[in-house]
């Protein structure tokens, strides 16, 4: 137990490249977006009725590990709260370490890494005091009331003993959030891709997701909502910053469609002129709800496509057919709303011709944007446990990234290098279209978006061309 009104400091450690580490997801960006470290984030309003909170982002700040350690050591905080991630897990666990040694105070952790059998990652390493598996609740304040009897979903240190709490994800129920400390959450470093300005914020909504797609992570965290009011009261909190930009990272924005056309309606009244881009699926945006979300701000939507065999997507339960697909992006593009299309390379069933269909694919339904990312298969997931049988992973690979600079794992009919070599192909293959160049730079807004575009398109590129 700490005193209250000590000082909590929530911690995103620094990495070589840009790491993304939050909501159970991590990754290096392909580029050099940034966005706000979620789980610090909701945490930030959970702890600050009890606690003084401070943030230090190293990964924005680009700052060493001998810096940030001494940025850490200058809070002299009662407790550290940090970020990890698969993907960062070589560099994360030596400097955290190193955070524990040099302050001497609990040290608990959430991240994507250990959301399988937490309790082993406890015994491996000492240093760590408690695994968070769910940002969203009470189970970090419990802890550092000492009244780990409350606790419901985590794994800690208990009189020298490991406890995992890790009762079943619920579905469909609601709960609510004091407001994000997004005050704390404001470096000019923090950039988005599809935002129309340079300050914007980043809001949950909801968490986890109501949908069953097996090589998700999202699927095991189960599915609750916030009300309504309590997501404007947060909305409201931002446009009083002066920020009218605004990233929802929900899952699914829009699985509860009451909800959210009762959200849009506020939004349009509460926080007019405010402009925001979503995550969504295309067997639940139709021209009704995507009027609403228009009508509320919404500029851009992002849609999982993943690969255009149907086969495919049936395999791995996605629950939605090629026409949809085309139907949703058909659809957004008559509103004139931007669509980000996403598509996942490299499955177990992917050949050199289910890449070319997914190419061909991806260039017909004439998205504004496009992130091809690797399979990888995630802690918790049923793919990891489909690769494991099948032998084409290792059991102790952890280390994993999806934007393809390391791959993680062959198909049953793909090496490695031919993956790499046709990623490499389908990412120049969608980008460096004449066509698609100039329809990309005639539905830009402002000097802002056309700087910022041209940077990320650079960086990119240079990514693809020349990775490491």
């Amino acid at each position: 137990m700490i005193p209250e009104s000590s000082t909590v400091l929530l911690l995103n450690p620094p990495g070589k490249k840009i790491y993304i580490r939050d909501y159970y997801c991590s990754k290096t960006t392909k580029s050099n977006y940034l966005f706000h470290p979620l789980d610090l984030l909701v945490l930030s309003g959970r702890l600050s009725g009890f606690f003084r909170v401070a943030s230090e982002d190293a990964m924005v700040k680009r700052l060493s590990p001998d810096k940030a350690l001494e940025k850490v050591a200058l809070h002299t905080p009662a407790a550290v709260i940090a970020m990890t991630g698969a993907v960062s897990m070589e560099e994360d666990l030596p400097f955290l370490e190193a955070v524990r040694t040099r302050t001497g105070v609990p040290l608990l952790v959430s991240g994507d890494l250990f959301m399988e059998e937490p309790g082993m990652w406890l015994e491996r390493y000492p240093f760590l005091d408690g695994i968070i598996l769910d940002f969203t609740n009470e189970d970090a304040l419990h802890f550092l009331r000492g009244e780990h009897r409350r606790i419901e979903n985590m794994a800690y240190r208990d009189a020298g003993c490991v406890v995992v709490r890790d009762q079943p994800r619920v579905m469909n129920r609601q709960f609510e959030l004091p407001v994000p400390r997004h005050d704390l959450f404001q470096h000019p470093g923090y950039r988005y891709s599809f935002s129309r300005k340079r300050r914007f914020a980043s809001v949950l909504t909801d968490y986890g997701c109501p949908f069953r797609c097996s090589f998700c992570i999202m699927s095991t965290l189960g599915f609750k909502v916030r009300p309504v009011e309590n997501v404007m009261e947060e909305l409201r909190f931002i446009r009083r910053m002066g920020i009218d930009e605004i990233f929802f990272i929900d899952q699914t924005f829009g699985a509860v469609r009451q909800r959210t056309l009762k959200l849009c309606a506020a939004m349009r009244e509460q926080i007019p002129g405010a402009g925001w881009s979503c995550f969504s699926r295309v067997d639940v945006v139709d021209p009704p709800l995507l009027e609403e979300m228009r009508q509320a701000g919404c500029h851009t939507i992002i849609l999982g496509v993943e690969t255009a065999n149907e086969d495919i997507l049936r395999q791995y339960r996605k629950g939605y057919s090629r026409q949809q697909i085309r139907n949703a992006f058909s659809w957004c593009r008559r509103l004139g709303i931007r669509t980000v299309g996403t598509f996942i390379l490299g499955l177990p069933e992917e050949t050199a011709e289910t890449v070319e269909e997914t190419l061909d694919f991806a260039k017909s339904l004439e998205c504004d944007f496009a992130s091809f990312n690797l399979a990888v298969p995630r802690v918790g997931t049923e793919l990891r446990k489909q690769v494991l049988e099948e032998g084409l992973l290792e059991e102790k690979t952890f280390s994993m990234d999806q934007t393809g600079r390391n791959i993680a794992m062959p198909t049953r009919r793909l090496s490695r290098d031919e993956m790499h070599r046709l990623r490499r192909r389908f990412i120049l293959g969608f980008y460096l279209r004449p066509s698609y160049l100039c329809r990309r730079l005639w539905r830009l807004k402002s000097w802002y978006e056309l700087r910022a575009q041209v940077v990320e398109g650079w960086e990119m590129l240079r990514g693809v061309m020349w990775p490491g």
